[in-house]
């Protein structure tokens, strides 16, 4: 069963000549259980490539699917419970709330969903 397709994925920065292209026609898929890593090196596009799977950011064209449902079609706050729901996403620098203890930073989410 398919749980993440990638169609034609393209993402660039800039205009003219300081167009940047940091995803350019990418297209896979990933099947429920399989487990798959990114690399390549730096400024290769691995965090573009997860900030729009993620739904962080938006692509310049091409298409995701997650389950099934095409990631950006959703609105601003259909992606904000997309993001609480479905993703997790960990930064590779400190994105916690400082006045938040280390439990209260991992439960924020589920608590901004209404869940305990």
């Amino acid at each position: 069963m398919e749980i993440l397709r990638v169609e034609e994925l393209c993402k660039v920065y800039g205009k003219g000549v300081s167009q940047v292209k940091a995803l350019d026609h990418v297209s896979f898929t990933v099947q429920k259980g399989e487990f798959v890593a990114v690399v390549g090196q730096s400024g290769s596009g691995k965090s573009t490539l997860m900030h729009l799977i993620g739904g962080v950011d938006t692509p310049s064209s091409g298409k995701i699917f997650v389950d099934g449902k095409d990631v950006y079609t959703k609105n601003k706050e259909e992606l904000a419970v997309f993001r609480r729901r479905q993703v997790g996403l960990i930064y590779q620098f400190y994105n916690l709330i400082p006045v938040l203890d280390v439990v209260d930073n991992i439960t924020l989410p589920l608590r901004l969903d209404g869940r305990r």
